[in-house]
């Protein structure tokens, strides 16, 4: 998975959209530390008067009701649209034979809501740069919480790890790092050879030489869920803790907060092109609650609410081999729910610490 990566305390209350009447380049450049050369400049500056047009009018429509979400002139507000689709997955799955499909048991109702961030097992919003890691961070975020619901102790742990080691033959969803993988070949380097404490082995943003590591968790593989079901989806993470999900995040480039309907409301069709491994930490009944690896200063302090107004209404994705599919390619397939967030689901199981044989990996 080759992700939209990002260029710059977590909120569990909704802001509002800022007041922009007055807001302008200038003021924007020094917000996100910014600058450039002076044909550039006013390329960006174009770019991003067209984009404050989009915001001002979006966020019109939030405050009469008519959208459930607002934008947000982030970071990404003077990127032209093919640098920020270019920075999009070419994300191909592994087979599913490779890990069982288990839908999570359930003994009783699932309660109407539940926020994993409130259990103090998840660890602060990351911030994945300039490298399509997302695969990474969405893998090493789920072993983190798994590891601390199992074991009672929050660990902040390496996706620099999976960045250098992750072995990718097949070319599973890139051809590796920062050209992108899978979380479920990350989960299975867990199983293998567990990875490191991230004050070991510190996040680059770019690719490394595999070396020597002590690996501080060990998994004993991972589980998928059931494709496109929201009941699967809701009472794993009622029951098992965050789980890994792959997402159509193009649409997602200046949500500032709210409940999203961007991707089912899309009229270009990008929301149901899947590109990007993100984290689902909780739900009520209205949204999935996703954390997203851009940095907190992305979104809801680096969260995104998917609306679950769609969780039964499914979407073609046209274009596969930038999704979640395996050669031979499919001409298309269907995915499930808000930006596809119900197709493609997976969890950790069996974490724990690593032994003390595991001192050092290669």
């Amino acid at each position: 998975m080759r992700c939209i990566v990002a260029v710059a305390a977590i909120s569990f209350a909704a802001a509002q959209p800022r007041d922009l009447s007055s807001f302008n380049f200038g003021d924007y450049l020094a917000q996100h530390e910014k600058s450039y050369a002076v044909e550039e400049h006013a390329v960006r500056k174009e770019i991003f008067e067209k984009n404050l047009a989009i915001v001002k009018n979006h966020n019109e429509q939030y405050q009469a009701g008519q959208q459930s979400w607002w934008m947000e002139m982030n970071a990404f507000a003077d990127w032209k649209p093919e640098e920020f689709k270019r920075l999009l997955s070419k994300r191909r799955d592994l087979p599913r034979l490779q890990a069982p499909t288990v839908m999570p048991i359930k003994t009783q109702a699932n309660p109407d809501s539940i926020d994993w961030r409130t259990k103090n097992v998840v660890t602060a919003v990351k911030n994945q740069g300039g490298c399509g890691s997302c695969w990474a961070f969405s893998a090493i975020e789920s072993v983190e919480s798994h590891y601390a619901i199992a074991n009672n102790k929050l660990l902040t742990l390496a996706p620099q790890a999976f960045v250098d080691c992750v072995q990718n033959p097949n070319e599973c969803g890139g051809t590796g790092g920062c050209e992108g993988a899978t979380m479920e070949l990350a989960f299975n380097m867990t199983r293998d050879k567990g990875v490191p404490l991230e004050t070991d082995l510190p996040y680059k943003g770019r690719d490394e030489t595999c070396s020597s590591y002590k690996p501080a968790v060990k998994v004993t593989g991972y589980v998928k869920l059931p494709v496109n079901s929201a009941d699967g989806l809701e009472t794993a993470l009622a029951t098992k803790g965050p789980i890994s999900v792959t997402v159509a995040a193009e649409p997602w480039m200046l949500y500032g907060g709210g409940t999203f309907t961007g991707c089912s409301r899309s009229s270009s069709g990008s929301g149901s092109e899947l590109d990007h491994g993100v984290q689902a930490v909780g739900y009520t009944q209205d949204y999935w609650i996703v954390r997203n690896s851009w940095g907190p200063q992305w979104g809801d302090k680096g969260y995104i609410l998917l609306s679950r107004s769609v969780d039964d209404k499914t979407f073609v994705d046209e274009t596969p081999t930038d999704g979640t599919a395996c050669k031979p390619y499919p001409k298309n397939q269907t995915i499930g729910g808000e930006c596809g967030v119900l197709f493609d689901t997976s969890y950790p199981t069996g974490a724990a610490p690593a032994s003390h044989d595991d001192t050092i990996v290669v």
